[in-house]
């Protein structure tokens, strides 16, 4: 299991870590609802310390291609003597190290190291292999939180909407749905964002959903991600405050 396919799901996102230094994070957000995956019961994390001279610690143009190729030469070695799951990578204060869940160990230590010696003499290296039958680097470091997948569902919309030409300047209307159990609780969260200048567009029953109250709400906002986001967080705990669930926006495409 190698190469990424149609059915993997690689998606990427930044967060903040100690002394305030941000961290790239790309994994394959489509395992965890089928991780742990028996018999990957070693994580194999490694990957080079670069120079470079941004203050984030992110990596230039040029040394970006060097540790895509070391990437790819991983999988190579990795491939023969066992076999592994990619599951992401993670950059970080000079650093950029890549997880793989592996059956056997063998002697992959030694091939890598002697890679790294033979290839890449003047980069320092960090490799490791443990036993993490829970996949618990992959679920709890590597997978997202809850607020950061939210965060990342916005930046998905506001991607779609760059694809399309909209350079996100205009501020328009921005329609949004929450979902309650009772209609008494719709109703409550209702008068709240009606306070808030929300319009309501619809407030009623859908059959079709596991949270049968529909609440359908729109303004006029911008949609760039530090407007949005705040906006979606909100609602996220106003419907939450009523026992309901907040289940995303759209909007309009605008071009100038």
């Amino acid at each position: 299991m190698t190469a990424q396919n149609s059915e993997e799901q690689w998606d990427t996102y930044m967060a903040t870590y100690e002394n305030e230094k941000p961290g790239s994070t790309t994994l394959r957000m489509d395992l965890i609802n089928s991780s742990p995956i028996k018999e990957f019961d070693y994580v194999l994390v490694t990957g080079l310390t670069y120079e470079t001279s941004k203050e984030n610690g992110f990596p230039e143009n040029g040394t970006f291609s060097v540790l895509h190729k070391v990437a790819d030469e991983l999988i190579e070695i990795i491939q023969k003597e066992t076999e592994f799951i990619l599951v992401g990578s993670f950059m970080y204060n000079n650093e950029r190290l890549e997880y793989f869940y592996i059956k056997e160990q063998k002697n992959i230590i030694s091939k890598i190291e002697s890679f790294y010696n033979a290839n890449y003499p003047d980069y320092k290296f960090y490799l490791n292999v443990k036993k993490d039958q829970e996949w618990k680097y992959y679920r709890e470091f590597l997978y997202p939180n809850e607020e950061t997948k939210n965060y990342m569902a916005d930046q998905s919309v506001l991607r779609n909407l760059e694809e399309a030409g909209d350079n996100l300047t205009k501020a328009r209307r921005i329609d949004h749905w929450l979902y309650f159990s009772k209609e008494s609780e719709m109703n409550k969260c209702k008068v709240g964002l009606e306070k808030l200048n929300f319009k309501v567009q619809n407030a009623g029953i859908n059959k079709e959903t596991n949270l049968p109250f529909e609440l359908q709400v729109w303004r006029i906002d911008n949609v760039d991600i530090d407007s949005i986001y705040p906006i979606t967080s909100d609602l996220r705990k106003r419907a939450k405050k009523f026992n309901g669930e907040y289940d995303g926006w759209e909007t309009s495409i605008e071009k100038e």
